[in-house]
């Protein structure tokens, strides 16, 4: 007699590591084809609302197969009586339980599909969500196999809370990888160098345009997580204003630190850092973010600043040299004399940089500037 609790751990084991790793689920299915004696079986995900169906994963199942369940769902009678237990949140059976055998049979999804196939007997765990969808697991057995019985179907059944629960992990972590992903991508497309950066200043995630400053070691480098600069002086440096903005932000202390550094090499390169608290919510506690560090070079600061206040609020190349120049602190006259134009044109440019950054005065667009990316004191 085969250890069927032995099996379902097995089983359960493989469902839970495909929550967060979706590319493990044909091991989840093989592991559901044994314990079920089923030839086949497949992730699925049903759309009521456009009648179609996607198969997500499988196993056994061979590409032609996978396109025809996808297709012949719409016509599908055992679909049409799914859908009225939808009142009940999920559902979990075979054709035989919905219609008398010999209907299914003389159906042309039976004939044209199934049979074709070599699919004799089927049954499904389907979850019922808020928004339409309904993803499940299906499995079908091949001719000469006995049918689904009560008690395949009662440890099916078993399988439905576990489903809901990984199905809903899942949905949570692809929109968090997604959302995290396109931040990524926006952060690259401004030309930021951004880092994340946990409680204790060890490195969570890193993009593109970061990984490219540090990548040939000369003035920062990464090792085992950690940022390290090229003297001890620095390092102590380096520690200190990633440590302070990281503990502020994990909510250890009020005191964010300088914000900024400047770290050079000895051949004569230079990196500009800057690094804020960040508090996060709702991320495991060993991998929540604390701190965004940023970092830019002597040639593309003041191109990285404009690129980003453009990008954000719009401003025009002009209006980006006003900003600037109020930004070190100049007043009108002195930025007229500056760039040659009248004091009236300067104010003009002022006023729409105001409008633009819904700023009122040079001392909150300081405040503002002061804290995007690419910003140094």
């Amino acid at each position: 007699m085969p250890d069927h609790t032995s099996e379902t751990s097995v089983l359960l084991g493989s469902l839970y590591e495909a929550a967060t790793q979706p590319e493990l689920w044909p091991e989840f299915l093989r592991s559901a084809s044994q314990l079920f004696q089923a030839e086949n079986a497949a992730i699925v995900q049903h759309a009521p609302m456009n009648v179609s169906t996607i198969v997500c994963a499988d196993f056994g199942l061979d590409t032609e197969t996978a396109r025809a369940a996808e297709h012949f769902s719409r016509i599908d009678p055992w679909m049409h009586e799914i859908l009225k237990h939808q009142r009940h949140g999920f559902y979990c059976g075979s054709p035989e339980d919905e219609m008398p055998l010999e209907q299914f049979r003389r159906s042309r999804v039976f004939h044209d599909f199934y049979r074709k196939h070599g699919i004799e007997w089927a049954a499904a765990a389907l979850i019922f969500n808020e928004d339409g969808a309904m993803p499940g697991l299906a499995l079908g057995r091949a001719p000469g196999k006995p049918p689904f019985s009560p008690t395949d179907k009662a440890r099916l059944r078993e399988l439905v809370p576990h489903l809901e629960r990984v199905f809903r992990i899942q949905r949570e972590y692809l929109s968090l990888r997604e959302r995290n992903e396109a931040g990524q991508h926006a952060l690259d497309l401004m030309g930021a160098a951004t880092l994340t950066l946990d409680a204790v200043g060890r490195v969570l995630s890193i993009n593109r345009r970061a990984h490219s400053l540090i990548a040939d070691g000369v003035v920062l480098r990464m090792e085992q997580r950690r940022l390290l600069a090229t003297t001890r002086q620095q390092q102590r440096a380096l520690d200190n204003c990633l440590l302070k903005a990281c503990a502020c932000g994990a909510g250890k202390s009020s005191d964010p630190g300088d914000g900024a550094l400047v770290l050079e090499s000895p051949q004569g390169r230079t990196i500009y850092l800057s690094v804020l608290p960040y508090q996060s919510s709702g991320a495991p506690l060993d991998a929540r973010a604390a701190a965004l560090l940023f970092l830019t070079t002597p040639e593309e600061q003041g191109q990285g600043e404009h690129r980003l206040w453009h990008k954000m609020f719009s401003l025009s190349p002009a209006e980006c040299r006003v900003a600037e120049m109020m930004k070190q602190g100049m007043e009108a006259n002195e930025i007229s004399d500056a760039i040659r134009i009248k004091v009236d044109t300067v104010r003009y440019y002022q006023k729409s940089i105001y409008r633009k950054t819904g700023t009122r005065g040079q001392g909150p667009l300081l405040r503002l500037l002061t804290r995007l990316p690419s910003s140094h004191l």
